[in-house]
């Protein structure tokens, strides 16, 4: 019986896991949001309340006076499928993340600038893949090898009053571009931490945590709430075997050129902060057709090689809007999201649109002012060359796959929170015949 997934996408689906910058970065330290790093910060201040390890008997302090930042976080996803899938099970995941910052100006009087370096390891078996077989993971920390992984080795140093931020070593794109900090507060790896759509569309052409590349960035606040910023990273990111992410050298197929503007208002719409970003990516290398072989023949017939195509690009909104402030604490209350996705050339895109949104609120309890509630979902369009072939090859076509998430995240301590999740993914690998998935979870972490 022949697959209904071609060779690039059985590539795109397996390597999903690893889409995840910041996916625990962001929800415990923020070793994931490079733009948090400024040389000018005073130094960070370690302690009992907010790391599960302290001070170190006052050497940690000691280090960060000096320029020398050390972070960590540990986070496990147990999860299982009681219904719907391929099959019923559970597996578990984890993840670990530890950073070295080191604060140049302090240290060596660079003025200014940062050096950051990462590294993660990750163990355990996907749900999704072991059990579900949809698409996109229910589990954002699996991928990337589930081994001891290099992730970034960052220079970044700011100008003109941090206003022209220049950044340039082993860098993970989706650490700069098609990110927003609420994407982390769920636990699927369809809004965790970044839309997938992109990787479908452009198999082993683009990074995410834990995997990084040769890169540069610049951004430029054009004002006090605008921005602009653009970056050029290896297009060939595995350039061979680089399972550790310690393979330095460069690929051979093209570069990925990203770019963003965005207005960050603290007035926006109902008065109220938001943030409203486009941006767009070119790839200059060769991709595969998602449905014609070298002759023009239905590849999943012939059974050949993909014809090529040159280029590959896409475009993307994200829309970020508080939407209600607690009284008590202005500073939080109900946020939301939404973020679209297009590749709209549908012989090279598998995954030619994407939708994805939230509901965020913290403090919904009164008595948990720290505690987050989320709802959110995505929703993935396999492309009509991928449908029609497939169909003509007496195959199940591919059509739509979503995923619905309620979660609540328990802020125990500073340093640790419980985040019970449910999701319900409908049309699993989007195909109509595969059962609906219920997924009942936990995510847990800790900051060091």
């Amino acid at each position: 019986m022949k697959s209904i997934l071609s060779l690039p996408l059985l590539t795109a689906l397996f390597s999903l896991g690893a889409m995840t910058d910041s996916a625990v970065a962001s929800c415990l330290v923020h070793t994931g949001d490079p733009a948090a790093w400024n040389s000018d910060d005073p130094p960070q201040h370690f302690d009992f309340e907010h790391n599960a390890t302290g001070d170190w008997f006052g050497l940690r302090n000691t280090l960060s006076e000096h320029g020398i930042e050390i972070n960590g976080s540990y986070v496990i996803e147990p999860a299982g499928n009681p219904t719907g899938g391929l099959d019923q099970g559970f597996t578990y995941l984890h993840n670990v993340d530890v950073s070295l910052m080191l604060h140049l100006d302090r240290l060596v009087g660079v003025p200014n600038s940062t050096f950051l370096f990462t590294v993660s390891q990750r163990s355990g078996r996907g749900l999704t893949q072991d059990y579900i077989g949809n698409a996109i993971s229910v589990q954002q920390i699996f991928g990337g090898g589930q081994t001891l992984r290099l992730v970034q080795m960052r220079m970044e140093h700011h100008f003109f009053e941090d206003r022209f931020t220049l950044a340039y070593g082993r860098l993970t794109a989706t650490s700069d571009f098609l990110t927003s900090p609420f994407y982390c507060q769920f636990v699927n790896n369809g809004i965790c931490g970044q839309p997938p759509a992109p990787f479908f569309n452009m198999p082993d052409g683009i990074t995410a945590y834990p995997a990084a590349t040769w890169g540069a960035l610049v951004d430029f606040k054009t004002t006090k709430e605008t921005y602009i910023k653009a970056a050029v990273y290896d297009g060939d990111p595995n350039n061979g075997d680089d399972r550790h992410g310690a393979n330095f050298g460069f690929g051979s197929n093209g570069v990925l050129l990203l770019g963003e503007i965005g207005w960050k208002p603290e007035q926006g719409l109902f008065s109220m902060p938001g943030r409203y970003s486009f941006g767009g990516y070119y790839h200059t290398g060769h991709f595969p057709d998602v449905s014609r072989d070298a002759f023009n023949g239905n590849i999943f017939l012939s059974g050949l090689p993909a014809r090529e195509h040159a280029g590959q690009e896409g475009f993307y909104f994200i829309f970020e809007q508080m939407l209600h402030r607690n009284p008590d604490r202005p500073k939080t209350g109900l946020n939301a999201f939404v973020t679209f996705v297009a590749s709209p050339n549908d012989d090279k895109s598998v995954m030619p649109y994407y939708l994805d949104g939230g509901l965020i609120y913290e403090g919904l309890f009164r008595s948990r002012p720290a505690d987050k509630t989320a709802l959110g979902f995505y929703s993935a369009w396999f492309g009509s060359s991928l449908r029609n072939a497939q169909r003509t090859a007496g195959l199940s076509s591919q059509t739509n796959e979503t995923n619905i998430e309620f979660n609540h995240q328990v802020q125990i301590k500073p340093w640790m929170y419980v985040r019970p999740n449910i999701q319900y993914v409908i049309r699993p690998n989007a195909i109509p015949a595969t059962r609906n998935a219920l997924v009942l979870g936990v995510e847990a972490g800790i900051t060091f």
